[in-house]
């Protein structure tokens, strides 16, 4: 199947992103990407005319940079006719990139995919099942997951991991292996403020620590970090050995309320 990418160039890497994981993950789906499709000399009108009339899925993304744009309301309005004309009923397929003030009226009623808030298998799997109306198994990838060390500066024998995810969202679920013994250990959401209730599993020895938080994910802007502690390091950073996804096994599991600040 062909799928059209119609978006804003101020959203390009993202956009990009999007479509190499689809092409990528899903062999059977062909994307459209101007990037790939438009050659020097080429007609643009007429290239992206017939790359909309000879594809099966016309695929969407919306943000505060595209919304307005003409030449994305001309790709729109030529999408728009092979459903009205009932050529294909879900032609179109929204994607949402962050915060926008109101949607085109002709797509209110639509189902959009939220890119922003979903991890990278929710929103693979809601693409795919949006072009060929088939569920897909998902298929796991940590690529999108940003992971940094830094030494805290009130605490030199402590080292911050954040964890950072660049454009979708990530599960927390990690376990950290150390070379030295950990003295102690903590994590933070800096976003949160006031009480959450927070479901958790933790898994702690000498040697890692392992957290699992089920109902919070690490989202754009918004950073999870874990505080290790040790004693008599000259760099704590370089005491953690391997960071790893965690499936929770052999971990303690709670439901606390806690008050953040």
């Amino acid at each position: 199947m062909k799928v059209f990418f119609s978006y804003a160039s101020e959203d390009k890497a993202i956009v990009e992103q999007v479509f190499l994981r689809v092409n990528d993950k899903f062999p059977n789906i062909s994307g459209w990407l101007d990037k790939y499709e438009i050659f020097g000399g080429d007609d643009l009108i007429e290239k992206i005319n017939k790359g909309i009339d000879s594809s099966d899925k016309f695929l969407i993304f919306l943000s505060s940079n595209s919304i307005d744009k003409p030449w994305i309301r001309a790709e729109l309005r030529k999408a728009l006719m092979k459903e009205i004309n009932g050529v294909d009923p879900e032609f179109i397929i929204p994607v949402k990139l962050g915060k926008i003030s109101s949607f085109p009226p002709f797509l209110e009623s639509k189902y959009y995919i939220d890119l922003e808030t979903k991890t990278e298998n929710e929103w693979l799997e809601e693409i795919y099942c949006g072009i060929t109306r088939e569920p897909k198994i998902e298929k796991n990838s940590e690529e999108n997951l940003k992971i940094s060390f830094h030494i805290a500066p009130e605490n030199p024998q402590a080292a911050i991991i954040v964890f950072e995810s660049m454009y979708w969202a990530e599960e927390v679920s990690f376990i950290i292996k150390t070379k030295s013994k950990i003295k102690s250990n903590m994590w933070r959401f800096p976003h949160l403020k006031g009480f959450h209730n927070i479901s958790i599993n933790e898994k702690s020895d000498d040697f890692s620590y392992g957290v699992q938080i089920l109902n919070i994910n690490i989202e754009r802007t918004k950073l999870f970090y874990v505080g290790l502690v040790f004693e008599n390091v000259s760099d704590p950073r370089k005491e953690i050995i391997e960071v790893e996804k965690w499936d929770g096994s052999g971990g303690s599991s709670s439901m606390r309320s806690i008050r953040f600040k």
